[in-house]
């Protein structure tokens, strides 16, 4: 019962599990841009969640795993419109 009542812990765990989704969407393809959202919406959590008091090793891996998913998801959608973007002009070239 006394780990329901810690400040931002909830924050923080949540921070945690969009984090993790966050890497895991970016080896999708287009799911990337989710990706970057879910990025964002993590490190937006794991700060409230310091704001709030809580500072424990949840937060600090919520915070880095969104990071990773935001980086990695951009990275990911950018090389996806890119590679589209190339298939379409190598099939335009062609007729």
């Amino acid at each position: 019962m006394e780990n329901e009542k810690i400040p931002g812990k909830g924050l923080a765990i949540a921070s945690l599990v969009l984090g993790i989704i966050a890497v895991a969407l970016w080896f999708f393809g287009y799911s990337a841009i989710i990706s970057v959202v879910l990025g964002i919406i993590g490190i937006i959590l794991a700060s409230s969640a310091k704001k709030k008091g809580f500072d424990g090793g949840v937060r600090t891996a919520g915070l880095v795993l969104s990071i990773i998913g935001l980086v990695g998801g951009a990275v990911a959608f950018v090389a996806c419109v890119a590679c589209a973007s190339g298939l379409k002009a190598v099939a335009d070239s062609m007729n």
